[in-house]
């Protein structure tokens, strides 16, 4: 009876320990940059004391605040009711690959890259069944321009949100600096989209009822005050509150839908960058990688080829004091390799699940297109810096 008793014990104990276990590569898995950012937390608090003022409570707030109202514009569909009403003008495959491209470019500088994609992507693959036509191509140059489109503006990505903030950018700099990116990358795009087939299509698409609602309303206004917390004209704070008493009383359900992993990698990589700072030998490797201005720019493309462009402007930005060149190495970073920007990943895996048996195609021509984008921008990009 007692070794019946304590096999039973082992044996729950065990199932326990194995459903810990498969939550845990489950967790890794799905959120892998989080994982690693308060590991790298962890084991530095353990050679030094973080301080709470490591962690930047702005940059965090308007994150939270603007991922709130994305959040309630892709609920209340009028991204995609947008979307709809610019593709009914199109009337050739050029057309279309124009009007989606630039709709994903201009959107994605104000509502991140990532949400542009998960928003548009969607709806070009269902235009491509209904033309029986293979999308890979047009969602690989959607993710160029939703990766390059986003550069343009501090609310645009992650990584330049926190530049704007951590080196205290006037927007009047920010806008000087990415824009020479942005029109090379817009040029180039053009040029991609003017040699497609200029054969004559016919679109037949749902109709969304457009009506401007209270909650869209609503949403609307949100933006603008997070806009204008970002470029320093309201208080984050103040933002931050009236966004949450907003969205509670409008549509609390939101709240679930925000991306809490994004802001407890933010959290780890600020806890890890503070503490490693007080290291000796980090002051050697500023010294030896990262005091010219050329070295912190190669280092933020190379960096995010290996750990995408977010943590590597956060492991950066601990070492150098050159803003300008490490928002321009990061957001240049972003082509390459799919993990160089988060958001490439959420284009391949949206295509990869409608499309079967085709990933290795579609690996291949991401990989030319933005290899290709990258040999191009990133020297001309350098060399007109100004």
């Amino acid at each position: 009876m007692f070794i019946g008793s304590t096999d039973q014990r082992w044996g729950k104990l065990s199932m326990f320990v194995k459903r810990v276990a498969a939550e845990a590569r489950k967790i890794v898995k799905r959120d892998g940059v989080m994982v690693v950012a308060l590991l790298l937390a962890l084991v530095t608090s353990c050679f030094h004391v973080p301080r709470l003022e490591y962690i930047d409570f702005n940059v965090l707030a308007i994150l939270f605040s603007l991922m709130l109202v994305i959040t309630g514009f892709k609920q209340n569909k009028l991204l995609d009711c947008l979307a709809l009403g610019v593709l009914r003008c199109t009337n050739s495959v050029r057309s279309l690959y124009i009007f989606i491209i630039g709709l994903t470019f201009l959107a994605s500088m104000l509502i991140t890259n990532d949400v542009a994609l998960l928003t548009f992507v969607p709806l070009t693959l269902v235009i491509g069944r209904k033309l029986k036509l293979d999308m890979a191509q047009l969602v690989i140059w959607q993710t160029l321009a939703a990766n390059l489109g986003s550069a343009f503006t501090p609310m645009g990505n992650p990584q330049n949100l926190f530049i704007y903030a951590h080196y205290a950018f006037s927007a009047g700099e920010f806008f000087r600096t990415m824009l020479p990116l942005t029109v090379f990358s817009l040029l180039i795009l053009l040029v991609l989209a003017l040699t497609v087939s200029s054969k004559e299509i016919q679109l037949e698409l749902e109709q969304l009822p457009w009506r401007i609602t209270r909650e869209s309303a609503i949403f609307t206004l949100l933006l603008g005050l997070n806009i204008l917390a970002v470029f320093r004209c309201v208080s984050y704070l103040v933002a931050l509150g009236i966004t949450i008493v907003a969205v509670f009383c409008v549509s609390r359900r939101l709240f679930r839908y925000v991306d809490y992993t994004l802001l407890l990698t933010f959290v780890g990589f600020f806890i890890f960058i503070g503490n490693i700072s007080s290291f000796s030998c980090v002051s050697l490797l500023k010294e030896a990688m990262l005091s010219a201005s050329w070295g912190v720019y190669v280092s933020g493309i190379l960096v995010s080829q290996l750990v995408s462009n977010v943590p590597a402007t956060m492991l950066l930005a601990g070492f150098t004091d050159s803003g300008r060149e490490l928002l321009l190495g990061v957001n240049v970073g972003g082509l390459g390799t799919l993990i160089a920007s988060m958001a490439s990943v959420i284009s391949y895996k949206l295509y990869a699940e409608n499309n079967l048996g085709q990933n290795g195609t579609y690996l291949r021509q991401f990989l030319f297109y933005n290899f290709l984008l990258l040999a191009i921008l990133a020297p001309l990009v350098w060399v007109t810096r100004g």
